[in-house]
């Protein structure tokens, strides 16, 4: 009785932390969140809670990095290809996310800011629920120089 306790335990935390951490926008946010959800887990299901948080804490900031990863890979292809990218992969309760990103409009150029700036439609998918809708703007800059 106690192991099924921890394992709904474990499948609950393990679907809402999924959730939030999919919700961010910045790494910093991920990966904080990655930790917070891992440290819980880990102390929920461990024999020894500190042993727990720690273990815990690490995988968890490792997921958050890795879901922050996968949506820049996403976002760069789609502007530098100028078509939509999804990446989608199973995940260990059985389910799947998926990390869609597509181009909207051309890309501005602005030469006063040396700034090239695109809009990208950027979509988080948890087993067919849509979890974040955004569009975001990506600038990248570049430097014009008659020296050397």
């Amino acid at each position: 009785m106690v192991v099924v306790k921890k394992l709904l335990i474990l499948i609950i935390v393990a679907v809402l932390s999924v959730s939030m951490l999919s919700s961010c926008a910045t790494e910093s946010e991920n990966v904080s969140l990655g930790t917070a959800a891992g440290a819980g887990i880990g102390a929920a299901v461990s024999h020894n809670k500190w042993k727990g948080v720690v273990i815990g804490g690490i995988l968890g900031a490792i997921a958050g990095e890795a879901m922050y990863q996968i949506q820049q890979r996403a976002i760069n292809q789609a502007i530098n290809n100028q078509r939509p990218v999804a990446y989608q992969r199973q995940t260990n309760n059985g389910g799947w996310q998926r990390v869609e990103a597509e181009p909207v409009g051309a890309p501005v150029v602005n030469p006063n800011e040396h700034t090239k700036c695109q809009k990208v439609h950027v979509r988080e998918i948890v087993n067919g629920k849509v979890v974040k809708d955004t569009i975001k703007e990506v600038c990248k800059g570049y430097k014009e120089t008659n020296t050397y």
